[in-house]
């Protein structure tokens, strides 16, 4: 069973006007497991966000949640930079648009590459929050901390630990080569 279906809504306490459902999937009539699922949303400055993932099933207890397997997201902003998250799994709410990725997830925006178990893409806030066994690299740096914040809007990273009297670890490469 394949179908496409698309509506336009503002919902409340989130930038997002518009949102796309693409669902090409393979649905048990007696089951609310589908396959091959795509959300897609544009907020109102023209950022895209595009979630992706082989198996999703709708919440028993609502049906706003989407619990999604292998997951694939990119956040595409108005400038054609992008961020690319990867998941095992994702629970992601079709109302507010906020994704909670768990499990393997890695997230790289350009030379940035950070892997971690969490990552929570709240939307009302424009901001990505990792947390839990981060790592994260770049051209010409390592480093190993409790948490970064990716603020969608500045695409500033804030990096840092959740006890005070601990410190990140980092390695910085004096020479970069391509």
């Amino acid at each position: 069973l394949a179908f496409q279906y698309s509506y336009e809504e503002k919902p409340k306490d989130t930038s997002f006007s518009e949102n796309n459902i693409d669902l090409n999937s393979n649905t048990n009539t007696s089951s609310n497991t589908m396959s091959n699922i795509e959300y897609k949303s544009t907020d109102t400055i023209g950022n895209q966000y595009l979630i992706r993932a082989k198996l999703g099933s709708i919440s028993d207890e609502d049906a706003n949640l989407i619990f999604m397997q292998d997951v694939e997201a990119e956040i595409q902003f108005d400038n054609n930079e992008k961020i690319l998250i990867n998941a095992s799994s994702a629970e992601y709410n079709i109302v507010n648009y906020d994704t909670f990725f768990r499990d393997q997830t890695n997230i790289k925006y350009n030379e940035h590459n950070i892997n971690c178990n969490n990552a929570d893409l709240i939307f009302k806030d424009h901001k990505i929050k990792l947390y839990s066994n981060i790592n994260y690299s770049s051209l010409n740096t390592y480093l190993l901390a409790d948490e970064i914040e990716i603020d969608l809007i500045s695409k500033n990273i804030k990096i840092y630990m959740i006890d005070k009297n601990q410190k990140i670890k980092a390695t910085f490469k004096n020479n970069v080569s391509n």
